[in-house]
């Protein structure tokens, strides 16, 4: 048997259930009661044709599933009203998109965001007339619009406050920031000529500001990067951006005007290099490449001036400062010869050698180089040496002239050179004559002796022969008295004498009247001898002999001389004899 507590436990579980489902019950009772009135409604809102309403609240009973109620009629609002359903759905979902970019700075993600905007507003401010015109209310009732506004606002403030700060950082590339602002829509800063106005005006400040920066810290090179790349993202955009080409110039002519003023040629070429370069690259003409080429030709026409007045350190500084801007090799190059070739000692230099050198001289374009130096040292080696094409230096030395006679000079035997072998001549000093001739000829690395004597001179005759005045060691008669003007040939390597100049003429002394003024040579006969003078006779005809020589009468000998003058004589001495006028020889030499 149950007990009665059990009995009335039971019985309470099931009021409960039954309380609970007339609960229920009332409750789905309510819900058919409100689904019913809400098509009414939306019955009502759509024959006053408030669409937006309409839609609203036959959304509202399609999602109520406590009764079947006029389903088809609903569904059959709904697909006609699916552009307003459509409508709300884009743009919660793009209000949802612009709030989320705009708040995390997203400003590619905005843009989309806008722009899909757009696309959806073209979109249905073209739809059914009916839908077009709820669009505007639907729309604002999101204030997507107001949204897109002010956060528009907002990035612009941002991307200048960036520009600022890039500016004050010395960050050149800028390029995020101010084509973003750029990217704003026209009608964000009250349309397409207020934009092109307010963006010109802040772009041209930060380029100039920039650039500026740039020049004032010395960095020409990145200043015409930075310009380069200015023009070409303005003209990728088609901007105009005039400043830029105008304060690019300006700041460089400053710079540059800056090298000229401090006398700095290597800097004026650089940065004129760079600036050419630049212009060239970016296709523009300007007027400051006229100057840049008037200013080195002025600075070369300066370098040709310095070594007119032998300045050729200074020519060659110069020079090489130019060559950033242009190869000045070639003129460097001819510098160098013609200071070799007026300071020859330089070339003796570069032979490797560390002696003290003395009797230098050179000049240049000779014996197959383009320089050339001759000289000699403290122990009297002689020394030549010639600069070839390639600026390699080939030299020649000789030690064979004697140590201990003083070098009076060392020169080029003008007359005995060729093109390929020159011959030097050196004049030292001699006891017994005016000098010391000794002459070498250099073949390749070698130096060979061509003469070498004491004598009062020499002359290289036209088959170049040398005709030798008074040589020492030679005479006609073996002695030590004066001698004629000897005669040396070339015989193989060097030159040897030959013999006596011949300097009269063989004539019969009969015809001594035919030959005034003329040295001449003749055999004659003493009739009356003594110191100084004496009485000649060569058949009938008499002269009389004058000269440092004794005479013997009766002797026969042959003279040598001039006649210039007549003298009368007394033959024999007689002074009653009849005087006869004849010639006079000055006699030169007696053999």
């Amino acid at each position: 048997m149950m007990k009665i507590k059990q009995v009335l436990t039971l019985r309470h579980a099931l009021i409960l259930f039954c309380l609970t489902m007339l609960v229920l019950i009332a409750f789905k009772g309510m819900d058919m009661k409100r689904k019913m009135a809400w098509v009414d409604e939306a019955e009502r809102y759509y024959r006053q044709n408030n669409l937006i309403q309409a839609e609203e609240w036959y959304q509202k009973a399609a999602k109520n599933q406590s009764i079947r109620y006029k389903e088809s009629l609903i569904q059959k609002r709904l697909n006609e009203l699916s552009p307003i359903t459509e409508m709300k759905t884009a743009l919660s979902r793009l209000d949802e998109r612009v709030e989320t970019a705009g708040s995390r700075q997203d400003f590619n993600g905005f843009l989309q965001a806008y722009g899909e905007f757009q696309d959806a507003r073209n979109k249905f401010m073209h739809a059914e007339a009916r839908f077009a015109a709820v669009y505007p209310k639907i729309s604002a009732g999101y204030g997507i619009s107001d949204d897109i506004t002010r956060y528009f606002q907002q990035f612009k403030s941002l991307f200048y406050g960036q520009l600022e700060q890039q500016l004050n950082q010395g960050n050149g590339d800028e390029a995020g920031a101010k084509w973003n602002l750029q990217a704003i829509p026209d009608a964000f800063y009250g349309g397409a000529d207020e934009k092109t106005k307010q963006l010109g005006a802040k772009f041209k400040d930060f380029d100039e500001r920039l650039m500026s920066r740039l020049a004032g810290a010395g960095k020409f090179a990145q200043l015409l990067d930075i310009s380069q790349s200015l023009m070409d993202q303005y003209e990728g955009r088609k901007l105009k951006a005039p400043w830029v080409k105008s304060k690019t110039e300006e700041l460089a002519r400053t710079i540059l005007k800056k090298d000229i003023e401090g006398d700095q040629p290597a800097n004026y070429a650089l940065h004129a290099k760079t600036y050419e370069s630049y212009a060239k690259s970016a296709g523009i003409k300007s007027g400051l490449l006229k100057d840049i080429d008037r200013q080195i030709r002025k600075w070369l026409a300066s370098a040709q001036r310095k070594i007119k007045s032998n300045d050729y350190e200074g020519a060659i500084a110069l020079y090489e400062a130019l060559s950033a801007y242009q190869d000045t090799s070639e003129e460097v190059k001819k510098a160098k010869l013609a200071w070799t070739a007026h300071d020859p000692v330089r070339l003796l230099q570069l032979i490797g050698q560390t002696a003290n050198y003395s009797h230098v001289s050179g000049g240049g374009s000779r014996f197959g180089g383009s320089a050339y130096a001759i000289g000699s040292d403290e122990a009297n080696a002689i020394y030549f040496a010639v600069m070839n094409a390639d600026e390699s230096v080939q030299a020649a030395s000789t030690t064979e002239f004697p140590g201990d006679v003083a070098i009076r000079s060392v020169s080029i035997e003008e007359s005995l050179s060729t093109k390929s072998a020159p011959v030097i001549l050196v004049e030292g000093e001699s006891a017994s004559r005016k000098a010391l001739y000794a002459a070498y000829e250099v073949h390749d690395r070698r130096m060979t002796p061509l003469f070498f004597f004491e004598a009062d001179g020499y002359t290289v005759q036209p088959d170049r022969s040398l005709l030798v005045t008074n040589p020492a060691g030679a005479s006609e008669d073996g002695g030590g008295a004066a001698t004629p003007n000897a005669i040396y040939v070339r015989q193989g390597d060097g030159y040897q004498f030959s013999g006596f100049q011949k300097d009269y003429a063989d004539i019969d002394g009969a015809d001594l009247l035919a030959h005034p003024n003329e040295k001449v040579r003749f055999a004659c006969y003493i009739v009356y001898g003594g110191e100084g003078d004496a009485l000649a006779q060569v058949g009938t005809t008499y002269m009389k002999l004058h000269g440092d020589y004794m005479f013997n009468e009766g002797a026969s000998i042959t003279v040598v001389g001039k006649f210039s003058r007549f003298e009368d004589v007394v033959p024999g001495g007689d002074p009653l004899a009849q005087p006869i006028n004849v010639p006079v020889l000055d006699v030169e030499r007696v053999e």
